[in-house]
Parts: structure tokens; C-alpha cells; sequence
């Protein structure tokens, strides 16, 4: 990663990465814990909770995502965190008791205590979300700023990849609730280190400034050798579409990665005629290999911002389109085949997928910052991941309710469409975000 203008990554800002990039590394143990216990007690609870006990999971997360992201706006990005650690540490603590009590009292009625755990830990990691993007927005030099943000998020794949693993390895020495324990147990970890290191994350400059709180801004500038965040620099003159236009096609690609990202990796081990569904080590190597995938592809972040946005988002969902189409048609129209038999082909044709899912990945992470002022940006991320968080539950619902595997593999070939064609007019009518500054980023979405 090259400074084009000098602006040299400094010790805060490697401290900074590994705040945020813990934050999303427990994300992804959170939700793999969550999925996988899930499968654990399906066998004790009724069937028609499974659907609805998954749907709980995104659904704690949209409410984090929508009022910790105003509330960032209000309180400041670091200001929030005692709020989300404390939920989710919480919530971690509690899904292990959880567990454990599954061994001395009958596990339909660990399940309840269980459940909510799921959704404080669930609320807690999404209410880091938007802070931490903005923070990292507002606070990276912004010729590393694309690939901080691609790498940092990136840890939530690989924090999923890691616990998949984990249990996997349990698994194989042991029973399904004891690897469940390992797993959980390995979050609690991180989640130590990640308070220890958060305690030493600065407020963001940029907050400072549109709050009014000057002489703390330039104070904290100075002592972390971010002056640059307080620069105007040189004009540059940039015109962003309308803020409906934008707020649309940031929907849109957001429905369209996060659904297929979670209905593939996660939630399609719960669909009875797939080859996986009965087996929990099968079931787990599909969110490993999903994870794997998704992971490796995150390192793009190295490269990104020598990379145009409006290009790299065009390929993106391109590519997930072409890659869900020989999985509709082995696994939705060809069930019956020696193909759809086969547990190979279906983890490539899935890694492949992942690839393209976490190339979307990035596109969002970029431009949800990127496309809204300092003054509310969190409060947008916020609102944009709401509505995708909402199509994602409805149709978690809906798919694995009515378990048919030809609905649920067009689903996401549909997403994928819809997803494309917010790229394509992205890439007509959207602007190019790549290595501009904080401030101009502002202005030019203060200005729509």
C-alpha cells in the first residue's frame, strides 16, 4: 500500500486496525456460534422456532445497527463502544452458560436463556458497525482509507473462518455441545483483548470538529499525530448524485450481498435435501469453506485504492451473478443429478461465490462512508443496513420456513440480478470516490 501524498500510516492507526478488525472478528464468532448452536438445540425445540430463532439473530443486529449508529452520531464513535461491549460481552457469557446448562437441565429449556444472550450479543456487534465504519472513515489518512476499511471489515469473515474451524476440529474429538463451548469460549477470549485495546482508540477528529468540540479536536490531533484530519486541503470540486439516488443503489447492493451472503454461507446448512443437512461436521464444513472464500477475497484491501470503486463494483456483482447460476442449476433445477450428490463441487462452486460475495462486501464498506457527511454518517450507514437487514429477515423466514431448495437458490439468483443492476447504474450515474479526502467527501454530500 503506497502514500501517494505522504501521509504515512503512524502506530495509532496500526492500533486502530486491530480495535476495529477485533470488533468484526467477534461479529463473525458471534454469528457462527449463533447459526451452529442453533443447529445444536433444533433438535430439542420445536421445528416451527428454527426459522424463527435464526430470524432473531439479524434482527437484534438491524436494531443495533439503527440505534447505536444514531446514537454514534450523538455521543461520539468511541463514545458508544461502552454501550456495544457490554452488550455483547454479556451476551458471549451468557451463550456459554447457556450451553453448559444444556448438560444438567433439558436443553429446550437452556434454549430460552440461550436466545437471549444470542440477541444482546447480536445487538452489540451491530451496534459497532456503523461507528466503527465511520470512525475509520474519518480517522485513516485517506490513501489507505479504502484499504483499511475492506481489510478491518474483512475480519468478520475471518473470525467466522476461525470459529468454523474451531468447531470443526472439536467436533472431531468430541460431541457438538462441547465444540459449541470451545467456540464460544475462544470469542470470550478476543473479546478481552478487544476491551483492553479499545480503551486506547482516539475520538474521531472529524466528530470533534462538526460538534463543536474544536480545542479537543486539534488537542487530540496533536497528540496522535492526526493533523491531517483537521486539513481542508485543496479544493476539489466533485458533485454527488441526489441523496435519494444514492441511499437507493446503497439499498439495493446491500440487500442484494448481505442476503446471499447469509442465506450461502451460513443458513443453507438448514435445508433438509442438501447433502449436508444431517450431518453437523458437513454442516460445518460449508461455513468454513464459505468463510475461507469470503476471507481470502478480503485481502483485495490490499490493492483497492488503486482500484476505481465504480469499476471494481461493476465486477463484483457481475461475478456473483455468473457464479450462482451453476449452483441454481446443479442444486435447484438438477437435484436428482450425480452432480448435486457431489459435496466437492458443491464447496468450489460455493468458495467461488463466497469470492464474488465478499467483493461486494468491500463495495459497501467503501461506499456507505464515502457517500454521507460527517455530521450523520453513521445515522445513514445505519438507515442503508436497516433496510437490507429487513429484506434479509423476511426472506430467512420465508425460505427456511418453506425449506424448498429451488426457491431458495433462485432467490439468491434474483438477488444477484437485483444487486448487478444497482451496480450498472452506479457505474452510469454514481461519481468516483477513490482517494478523496474526508472533507471533500463532506462537501459534496452536504451539497445533495
Amino acid at each position: 500500500m503506497s502514500a501517494p501524498e505522504g501521509i504515512k500510516l503512524l502506530r495509532i492507526h496500526y492500533i486502530m486496525f486491530v480495535s476495529y478488525s477485533l470488533t468484526f472478528l467477534i461479529w463473525g464468532f458471534v454469528t457462527t456460534s449463533g447459526v451452529m448452536s442453533i443447529y445444536y438445540f433444533s433438535k430439542y425445540i420445536p421445528r416451527f422456532l428454527v426459522p424463527i430463532s435464526v430470524a432473531l439473530g439479524p434482527i437484534s443486529l438491524m436494531i443495533g445497527n439503527v440505534f447505536m449508529g444514531r446514537l454514534a452520531d450523538i455521543v461520539g464513535r468511541r463514545g458508544i463502544y461502552v454501550y456495544t461491549m457490554t452488550l455483547y460481552t454479556i451476551g458471549l457469557i451468557g451463550m456459554g452458560i447457556s450451553i453448559l446448562l444444556s448438560k444438567v437441565i433439558p436443553a429446550s429449556e437452556a434454549f430460552i436463556p440461550f436466545i437471549i444472550s444470542y440477541i444482546l450479543a447480536e445487538i452489540g456487534v451491530g451496534g459497532e458497525e456503523p461507528p466503527a465504519l465511520a470512525a475509520a472513515t474519518e480517522l485513516m489518512p485517506h490513501n489507505y482509507r479504502g484499504a483499511m476499511l475492506v481489510l478491518i471489515t474483512n475480519f468478520d469473515n475471518i473470525g467466522a473462518a476461525i470459529a468454523s474451524a474451531i468447531l470443526l476440529l472439536a467436533l472431531m474429538r468430541g460431541t457438538q455441545l462441547s465444540a459449541t463451548w470451545t467456540m464460544i469460549g475462544s470469542a470470550i477470549i478476543v473479546l478481552i483483548v478487544a476491551v483492553i485495546i479499545r480503551l486506547i482508540t482516539p475520538e474521531s477528529i472529524r466528530w470533534l470538529v462538526v460538534r463543536g468540540r474544536v480545542r479537543e479536536a486539534e488537542r487530540i490531533a496533536g497528540e496522535y499525530g492526526l493533523s491531517y484530519a483537521l486539513s481542508e486541503g485543496p479544493r476539489q470540486v466533485i458533485r454527488f448524485p441526489p441523496l435519494w439516488f444514492r441511499t437507493l443503489v446503497l439499498s439495493l447492493l446491500g440487500i442484494s450481498q448481505l442476503v446471499t451472503y447469509g442465506l450461502m454461507a451460513f443458513y443453507i446448512v438448514y435445508l433438509p435435501s442438501l447433502p449436508f443437512s444431517s450431518n453437523e461436521i458437513l454442516a460445518t464444513q460449508v461455513l468454513l469453506w464459505a468463510n475461507v472464500g469470503a476471507s481470502i477475497a478480503g485481502l483485495i484491501g490490499l490493492v483497492i485504492d488503486k482500484l476505481s470503486r465504480k469499476v471494481f463494483t461493476l465486477i463484483s456483482f457481475l461475478g456473483g451473478l455468473l457464479t450462482m447460476i451453476p449452483i441454481f442449476m446443479i442444486y435447484g433445477i438438477m437435484s436428482g443429478s450425480s452432480l448435486a450428490s457431489s459435496l466437492v463441487i458443491f464447496y468450489v462452486l460455493l468458495f467461488l461465490n463466497m469470492v464474488f460475495s465478499e467483493f461486494g462486501w468491500a463495495v459497501r464498506v467503501l461506499l456507505e462512508p464515502e457517500l454521507y457527511p460527517t455530521r450523520n454518517r453513521a445515522t445513514w450507514v445505519g438507515i442503508v443496513r436497516f433496510i437490507a437487514w429487513v429484506i434479509y429477515v423476511l426472506l430467512i423466514y420465508y425460505l427456511l420456513a418453506s425449506a424448498n431448495t429451488y426457491v431458495y437458490l433462485l432467490s439468491n439468483l434474483i438477488l444477484y440480478a437485483v444487486g448487478f443492476s444497482a451496480a450498472l447504474a452506479w457505474f452510469i450515474f454514481g461519481v468516483e470516490t477513490r482517494g478523496l479526502p474526508v472533507h471533500a467527501l463532506d462537501k459534496a454530500a452536504d451539497g445533495r
